[in-house]
């Protein structure tokens, strides 16, 4: 493990990836006071997102968000068993679509919304199917948005709020680099929030000593996704080749300040 500088760099391995899969959980994309999409942000992140179009790179998202919208929508408390959770999900994801769609029309890139469970990338058949049209989206022009499919999967809601599904995305679409845009820049060797907690640049690989530095999510967020469940999905995407960048979602137009290098991130891997 490695303190700043970076090496590697964030935007060494976003420009040296041919296919990103940029995971957004619930906490970035949904205001947790107004449990609304996060529009002007969400906006300013499809701009870096067709820059990184424009560059020659395929691009796959996935979005987490449907049960916090779900449930706003519907006007009630946070949901708490399964049953509801699904219900809301089934309402929210609609929206969520829409958010992103509104986000990309003035970029003029289609979005294409894809749903999984876990028994697509666990059984070959699906797996296969799974891949292929993942690979026929991509080659049309679109951009994929996919979620777990929270209405139907009954072990989601305690999946680390999308970050595995988006390493066993991001193993599907052969990528070279998983950005997981989280609360917080990346790992330090102690809480954040205190002066004496250390940023770390760069792990080479996920050990029992990094895992030990994971903590819990952010109190308050409407997320379920905390470091540990990041360092868990970069584990699993770095056996794959993939190279991980966990990064703060927080600022407008964060992918652009990670490729600018104007701001801190963890890499992982690589």
């Amino acid at each position: 493990m490695s303190e700043e500088p970076v090496a590697p760099h964030a935007a060494q391995l976003i420009d040296a990836a041919r296919t990103i899969v940029i995971k957004v959980g619930s906490s970035l994309l949904v205001d947790r006071d107004r449990r609304k999409v996060r529009a002007a942000w969400l906006a300013a992140l499809a701009e870096d997102v067709a820059a990184l179009r424009e560059s020659d790179k395929r691009v796959i998202v996935v979005s987490s968000g449907a049960v916090a919208l779900g449930w706003h929508h519907m006007g009630i408390d946070r949901p708490a068993s399964l049953e509801s959770k699904q219900a809301v999900a089934a309402i929210g994801q609609g929206l969520l679509m829409n958010a992103w769609r509104a986000a990309f029309d003035p970029h003029h890139v289609e979005v294409a919304q894809l749903l999984l469970t876990r028994g697509d990338t666990e059984s070959d058949r699906r797996r296969a199917n799974a891949r292929a049209t993942l690979a026929m989206l991509l080659e049309m022009g679109a951009l994929p948005v996919i979620n777990e499919n929270d209405s139907v999967a009954t072990e989601e809601l305690q999946y680390g709020d999308n970050d595995q599904l988006s390493a066993l995305v991001a193993e599907l679409a052969g990528a070279e680099a998983l950005l997981l845009l989280s609360d917080v820049d990346g790992l330090y060797d102690g809480d954040p929030a205190q002066p004496d907690a250390h940023h770390i640049g760069h792990v080479p690989q996920v050990t029992p000593e990094v895992e030990a530095l994971a903590r819990k999510p952010l109190e308050g967020s409407v997320g379920t996704g905390g470091m540990a469940s990041k360092l868990s999905a970069a584990k699993l995407a770095n056996e794959r080749g993939c190279g991980t960048i966990i990064a703060s979602g927080r600022p407008m137009h964060a992918l652009a300040s990670l490729r600018d290098r104007k701001v801190r991130a963890t890499v992982i891997g690589t």
